[in-house]
C-alpha cells in the first residue's frame, strides 16, 4: 500500500482519500491530482490491502475501481461500509454488467463514475464529499452535484 508519494508507510494516520486502483499509473495520477488540491491521499492496489489499512486510515472518501485483482469494487465497498460507516464511497468502472442502482444504494455507494474518469470532475466530487462531512449531510448535497454531471446513475 502506498501511503504517500514518497512510498513511505511508517506513519498510518487518518486521510482524506483512499484510492483503490490496480493500475498503478492511474492510481498515482489520480492521487497526485487530488493531492495538488490539498488533500491527503493514500493508494492501495488491491482490496486485501485496502481492507487491512482502512480502519487505521479512516478515509473521508474511498475511490474504488470495480475490477480489482482479488475482489470487485462492490464487494470491497460492502466491507469498507461495515468498517467505516461515515466514509463516502465513489465506485468507478468502464464497464459493469448487471449492477443495479438498488445494489449501489443498499451498500451505500455515494457516487458511481464511468471510466475514464475526468480528473477535474473527480476532484470536484471528492472535495465536496470531504467538506460535506458524514453521510447524512452528503445525501442533501448529492442531488445538487449529481445533476451537474460529476457523478451519476449508470445507464
Amino acid at each position: 500500500m502506498t501511503y504517500d508519494h514518497s512510498g513511505g508507510d511508517s506513519a498510518i494516520t487518518p486521510c482524506d482519500v483512499l484510492i483503490v486502483e490496480d493500475d498503478v499509473l492511474q492510481a498515482e495520477e489520480m492521487a497526485g491530482f487530488l493531492a495538488r488540491a490539498g488533500l491527503d491521499v493514500r493508494t492501495a492496489h488491491d482490496g486485501t490491502v485496502a481492507v487491512q489499512y482502512a480502519p487505521q486510515l479512516r478515509p473521508r472518501v474511498a475511490v474504488l475501481d470495480y475490477n480489482l485483482p482479488d475482489t470487485n469494487g462492490v464487494q470491497l465497498a460492502a466491507q469498507l461500509r461495515a468498517m467505516l460507516p461515515d466514509t463516502a464511497i465513489i465506485l468507478m468502472s468502464g464497464r459493469i454488467e448487471g449492477l443495479s442502482e438498488q445494489t449501489l444504494r443498499e451498500i451505500g455507494i455515494t457516487v458511481f463514475v464511468n471510466k475514464p474518469v475526468p480528473l477535474s470532475a473527480l476532484r470536484q466530487a471528492v472535495l465536496r464529499l470531504v467538506q460535506s462531512g458524514p453521510p447524512k449531510r452528503q445525501a442533501e448535497a448529492q442531488k445538487s452535484w449529481f445533476s451537474t454531471g460529476v457523478g451519476g446513475q449508470r445507464k
